[in-house]
């Protein structure tokens, strides 16, 4: 007997082999997949609690989202036309003291259901705005609720005031990475693994040199990972040269910060050496192609960085700077970006970008053993898609489909650690209109306790070059 018997699919299994399976079933028994293979064959080996028939669909390894900001869910379009620096100071300073508990839970719901509606199963939720106490947990509930495979990595800051980071951000270095242990020690592996908590300073301009030292230190002893946003813009590049006379890629490889274990957002401006760093260290890179365009930072040089053999991850980033968590929207922006920065068509493949989703994606946040491909013995995480629609039709190709023409409207039903946790595309564990209404409410009145709610309101209209 087995939970869940899917049958009749097109599996697109992301395996060594790469195997697309037509008329494929999949046998699910407990969060685990038991048994991956031909319909006919499954549907008289087999007997199940709840069979789903998945004619006309495409069923793939469910997306993995390595890098985000789930509390920027309440700060979409404010944002518009910044660079890296403006837009902080402009687009989430103003806001991130007036955080409350509730704002972070409703954000994190509202963004792990948009999530889960483009197609993700696990997601990674870089939260490093703490004004208040245990903020961090309201995104772990959040995680439960909604029943997706999460990662609260914990960021800390505990410097930037000559760069205008407002002082209720700000945490001393120890009560910070208190906090980390606090977390690491209640969460880490919890929901039978489904929770896991890393440990990050946010990056070299709010960060201190001991902050990343004992950063590593804790993730080390207690076998978690680590990230932080490296050369994520041309400024930043500056402000590390002025600050530690090297590159970020070269201040962290001096502290002791680097290692297999260790996850870099964004990575744009980086020179030979420091490509050179992350080879040696083994360090993982999460890839956030739509943020890095809206921001204007750069682009990442993501074709060099895999040739180099580096472990690269999308990401969608937070929603202030995307401004969604639509990871089948980066897809496809993913690959368009890089081969027009090339001018080579083929400098990705649809193949390499789904691979980069799944299976690359798991590798570069640790967990290509449980999560990444659909195979016996792994997590049941999967999407059926649903490609019998107009802008999916005619599909001679699943992944060219899903890479070049699927939209988030194409993903019908999605299972998480062997649960559907969407159907129909109908959200099963909470009630998606009540998040949507609360979420209105907390981001209006956000705005307001910032002081800004007329300003935006009021902006003006912006059409000249």
């Amino acid at each position: 007997m087995v939970n869940i018997l899917i049958t009749d699919g097109i599996i697109v299994t992301l395996d060594d082999q790469r195997r697309i399976i037509q008329d494929g079933a999949i046998a699910i028994s407990g969060n685990r997949i038991l048994a991956v293979g031909k319909s006919e064959d499954f549907k008289k080996r087999y007997k199940a609690d709840i069979i789903i028939e998945a004619k006309n669909k495409v069923i793939f390894p469910g997306l993995i989202n390595v890098h985000t900001h789930l509390f920027q869910t309440l700060l979409k379009g404010l944002g518009d036309n910044l660079s890296l620096t403006n837009w902080f100071n402009r687009a989430i300073a103003p806001f991130a003291p007036e955080l409350s508990s509730e704002d972070c839970y409703v954000a994190a719901l509202l963004g792990c259901i948009e999530a889960v509606k483009s197609g993700v199963t696990c997601i990674n939720d870089f939260m490093y705005v703490h004004p208040r106490p245990k903020l961090s947990d309201q995104v772990i509930r959040a995680f439960l609720d909604v029943g997706i495979r999460g990662i609260l990595t914990r960021g800390i800051v505990d410097t930037g005031e000559d760069i205008g980071l407002p002082e209720a951000i700000i945490q001393d270095t120890n009560d910070a990475l208190e906090d980390c242990k606090r977390l690491i020690q209640e969460y880490e592996g919890f929901a039978d693994g489904k929770i896991h908590v890393w440990i990050a300073p946010g990056s070299i301009w709010y960060a201190t040199p001991e902050a990343f030292k004992k950063a590593k230190q804790i993730a080390d002893k207690h076998n978690v990972w680590l990230s932080t946003h490296c050369a994520e813009s041309s400024s930043v590049v500056e402000l590390s040269k002025r600050k530690h006379g090297m590159s970020e890629l070269e201040f962290e490889e001096k502290v002791g910060f680097l290692g297999s274990n260790v996850q870099l957002v964004h990575c744009i401006w980086l020179t030979g050496r420091d490509v050179r760093i992350m080879k040696r260290r083994a360090v993982k890179v999460a890839h956030c192609p739509i943020a890095n365009m809206y921001l204007a930072d750069g682009i990442a040089p993501v074709p060099k960085l895999i040739r180099a053999g580096i472990k690269v991850g999308l990401g969608t980033d937070g929603a202030a700077s995307n401004n969604n968590q639509d990871m089948i929207a980066v897809l496809k922006h993913t690959a368009l970006l890089h081969k027009v920065h090339t001018l080579d068509p083929t400098a990705i493949t649809a193949e390499k970008v789904l691979e980069m989703a799944t299976l690359d994606g798991a590798k570069s946040i640790g967990l290509e053993n449980e999560i990444g491909s659909i195979e016996p013995g792994k997590k049941a995480d999967l999407i059926l898609l649903d490609f019998k629609k107009p802008n999916t039709v005619v599909m001679h190709n699943p992944v060219s489909t899903l890479v070049y023409c699927a939209t988030q409207e194409n993903v019908d039903t999605v299972i998480i650690d062997g649960k559907i946790i969407m159907e129909g595309r109908k959200i099963k564990t909470v009630n998606e209109e009540d998040v949507l209404k609360a979420s209105e409410e907390a981001g209006e009145l956000l705005v307001q306790r910032a002081g800004m709610f007329l300003k935006f309101r009021d902006r003006p209209w912006r059409s000249s070059l």
